[in-house]
């Protein structure tokens, strides 16, 4: 698992607790195996997961930038035309 902390560490500059790696394993997050005791994954697994997580985040920064915008065009509407909020 070694091998692992020091990719993630390369890809994303920190490096993962072997309680996280084994929480997004659990979690189907990451795909590892345990064998003899010890967990396995590849770099394509860890690849595909922090491929995966920036898409997710994308989307929902994406969808809360939006409804922030939507908010705050209602707001300004509401001001221009002297309405109280």
């Amino acid at each position: 698992m070694g091998e692992a902390r020091r990719l993630f560490r390369e890809l994303t500059g920190h490096t993962p607790g072997l309680s996280t790696i084994h929480r997004w394993r659990l979690g189907g997050r990451l795909h590892a195996v345990m064998i003899g005791g010890r967990l396995f994954t590849t770099e394509s697994a860890i690849r595909a997961m922090l491929a995966a997580d920036e898409q997710r985040n994308r989307g929902s920064n994406n969808a809360r930038g939006a409804a922030a915008a939507a908010r705050l065009a209602a707001m300004l509407d509401r001001d221009a035309r002297g309405e109280v909020a």
